[in-house]
């Protein structure tokens, strides 16, 4: 008798919501680097001193995805880039 093969849907949900992450974390990132193979390697590779001196990768895998949008927003407005949001603005 032959059975159906066991597929683990949660595992690639949870994959694709991990890409989905890494993509905003990557356009974000895109507002302060424009090269991509540089914001590829700050990606993977260059630890967030605000955030433990983990990489953005190992943080998005994590779930903290929203901390390291946070991150870069916080250096877009430092730089300029973006006027400030929020209460604090006005």
């Amino acid at each position: 008798m032959r059975y159906a093969r066991i597929v683990d849907f949660r595992a690639n949900h949870e994959s694709a919501v991990r890409k989905s992450h890494a993509w905003q974390v990557l356009r974000e990132a895109a507002r302060i680097e424009p090269d991509e193979g540089a914001r590829i390697a700050w990606y993977r590779d260059d630890p967030i001193v605000g955030l433990h001196m983990l990489t953005a990768e190992t943080l998005v895998a994590a779930g903290r995805y929203e901390d390291v949008l946070a991150f870069l927003r916080g250096v877009t407005c430092d730089l300029g880039t973006e006027t400030a949001r929020g209460f604090g603005s006005y």
